[in-house]
């Protein structure tokens, strides 16, 4: 469905819906949420059910003291939970696992409760005697509790023959060397680690040799197991890629620091032929970052990839203008990377003065990504002051902010209480069973996609926990799930339902990733 189509629904929907209430356009900033934050960066959100929000990253709050927390707790406007608990391993990724999540920063992943504690069932991968962390980098959480994690580190594991430098290390699900997996060697760091729909790797960093391999590109792909997927030949060069997405032909659009090319070429944005090789065909976006502290141009990147409809993707980063055209860190482009005025042709996010040097360093201006919640809203985030969405410019806004959705209706609804729907597996290639751990009476489940349609609607069995979403039902991609209750009686699958007709109380919410 086209954006424009998308916003005929929505003028539909909110004429059907008569207590609803939408002031704003989609991706407006919504002021019901505002963060009291001075610096410096939030690098992670995981929304909850409840319309509680967990972030991650180097917090400054007014008068606090210690001056600097590396988590938080937000409650639905902006305020903090004081009661959650924050370590320094809350300072990176977040990945939600069942009921508790992964938190990684540097050299240290670790698995938390949802109130903050550390999950001391969980040994922290620094604290292992068989290894010495020696350059930090990414990791992947697997559906059973085991982690792959990659960087750079010596393994002092002679038992079981390994002994040198790693860049890809699996763990198990108690946080120790998983001795039925081969760890792989490298001679530099892996700093990036993006999962693939087929279950394989794209990695990149400042790795040259891997498992003995000479590579031509500090990015590669890994097969599943780890080992160098050898039919992959990413463009020669540095590669540093800081974002990824598969698209259903194959090919990938990845994102990232400047990358520069053996050809002379450097880019910020390109998509990549299922074999690795540069699309010809994909336009190539100029990416410039303007720092006024310097007085000049800087570093610029893309940090995150998000798919808004079937050709459209919200690009976010730290740039100022792309193509000529102001954007201010966050844009809408199409498949073929052209520049879209559909959404974000404000000024975007404003910078600030981190530090009180006038390091060009100092200067934060950036949204690391944006995430959907369950109430259909988004999140963006990041380092920066100020956001101007081409309708309102509110300077108050502090490093992450909330965003109207697309799909009216959901905003207004406020259940109490909301659960978690628990999916497994997740993400899935094939069927999923969806459970909510106690028997449902009249219920219906709808499943939104990205840009908040609903594509899918059935009704839950009768005295049942559990529902299996039968394989080939869903396009690959990220939804959202919500099961509803006080239905009249079951009622058929309506696909392309507008949300505005949903059930009036949603008792349980989850979030399902579909892979090809």
């Amino acid at each position: 469905m086209k954006y424009a189509a998308l916003k005929t629904l929505i003028a539909v929907a909110t004429a059907l819906v008569a207590t609803a209430a939408w002031p704003q356009q989609p991706f407006d900033i919504d002021p019901s949420f505002r963060f009291n934050a001075q610096s410096a960066y939030i690098a992670s959100l995981l929304p909850l059910p409840d319309g509680d929000i967990i972030v991650s990253g180097q917090i400054a709050l007014p008068g606090e003291w210690p001056a600097e927390r590396l988590g938080a707790k937000l409650r639905p406007d902006g305020s903090i939970d004081p009661l959650f608990r924050t370590y320094p391993s809350m300072g990176g990724k977040i990945t939600p696992w069942q009921d508790q999540y992964y938190c990684g920063v540097g050299q240290v992943v670790q698995r938390f409760f949802m109130d903050g504690g550390i999950d001391s069932s969980y040994k922290a991968l620094a604290f292992l005697p068989e290894l010495s962390p020696i350059q930090g980098g990414d990791y992947h959480v697997f559906p059973d509790g085991r982690v792959l994690v990659s960087g750079l580190h010596y393994l002092l594991d002679s038992i079981h023959g390994y002994v040198g430098l790693y860049g890809l290390i699996w763990f198990t699900a108690q946080g120790y060397l998983d001795s039925t997996r081969v760890h792989r060697t490298a001679n530099g760091a892996i700093f990036n680690l993006f999962p693939l729909p087929d279950g394989k790797f794209l990695c990149s960093g400042y790795t040259t040799v891997f498992e003995g391999h000479a590579l031509p590109s500090t990015a590669f792909r890994a097969m599943p197991d780890g080992a160098l997927d050898t039919t992959f030949q990413a463009p020669a060069g540095y590669v540093n890629v800081k974002s990824v997405y598969a698209l259903a032909d194959g090919k990938l659009l990845i994102g990232g620091d400047p990358s520069y090319l053996d050809n002379g070429d450097t880019v910020n944005l390109m998509r990549l032929m299922p074999d690795g090789t540069v699309d010809p065909t994909f336009h190539i976006p100029v990416l410039r970052n303007f720092n006024p502290t310097f007085g000049g141009f800087i570093s610029k990147m893309v940090t995150n990839i998000t798919p808004l409809d079937d050709d459209k993707y919200i690009i976010t980063g730290k740039f100022t203008e792309i193509d000529g055209q102001p954007r201010g860190s966050i844009a809408l482009i199409d498949t073929d990377g052209n520049l879209l005025g559909d959404l974000f042709a404000g000024d975007g996010c404003g910078g600030y003065q981190w530090s009180e040097t006038t390091e060009i360093w100092g200067w934060f201006n950036n949204i690391a990504g944006i995430t959907q919640c369950y109430d259909g809203s988004y999140y963006i985030y990041g380092g920066y002051h100020g956001y101007d969405d081409g309708t309102t410019n509110d300077t108050t806004q502090r490093l992450i902010s909330k965003l109207y959705g697309l799909n009216v209706g959901i905003n207004e609804q406020q259940p109490s209480p909301v659960q978690a729907l628990q999916t497994a597996p997740n993400p899935s290639a094939g069927s999923t069973v969806l459970s909510t751990g106690t028997a449902m009476g009249n219920a219906e489940l709808a499943v939104h996609d990205a840009s908040g349609r609903v594509v899918w609607q059935a009704a839950w069995p009768a005295g049942e926990e559990r529902y299996t979403l039968p394989a080939g039902t869903l396009a690959p991609g990220a939804y959202v799930l919500r099961l509803s209750s006080g239905l009249r009686g079951p009622q058929p699958p309506q696909p392309q339902r507008s949300s505005a007709t949903a059930a009036v109380a949603i008792v349980y919410t989850g979030r399902l990733v579909v892979m090809p």
